[in-house]
């Protein structure tokens, strides 16, 4: 399966993209995303202002949520793995992905996700326990 973004072809909009799909070629990765997408708005309920285009360097996470079929993408880590985030998120200082409107954290002290773990010289990170003999 192929990777396509998909968003409106009008001016002036926040975002560019809207939606991620799996499909087997253009064709069918249009009538997904105009089916299933978060493209309406944006592109005025008209199908002719639909702007769908090809993302070969993301085909790797193709079955990455479980899914082998044809479809738009609906898991957010997913979405956050391709480096897209939700308005006003936070980045993870190791790895720069978003938090993804609070379901990917980031710790307090050290601004790292969970993913990346803490920095050496966090308070946040878990001391093992020394047992005295």
């Amino acid at each position: 399966m192929k990777c396509y973004f998909g968003g409106s072809s009008l001016e002036g909009l926040d975002h560019e993209f809207r939606s991620i799909c799996f499909a087997e070629n253009l064709q069918q990765a249009k009538q997904l995303i105009w089916k299933y997408g978060d493209v309406h708005e944006d592109c005025d309920s008209e199908y002719i202002y639909l702007r769908v285009v090809r993302r070969p360097e993301h085909d790797d996470m193709f079955g990455k949520d479980g899914r082998t079929d044809a479809h738009v993408v609906t898991d957010r880590s997913i979405y956050r793995e391709m480096g897209w985030s939700v308005e006003c998120d936070e980045h993870c200082a190791g790895c720069g992905l978003a938090t993804m409107d609070g379901d990917f954290p980031l710790c307090d002290e050290c601004e790292m996700c969970d993913e990346c773990g803490h920095e050496d010289d966090c308070p946040n990170i878990e001391q093992p326990e020394i047992e005295v003999a």
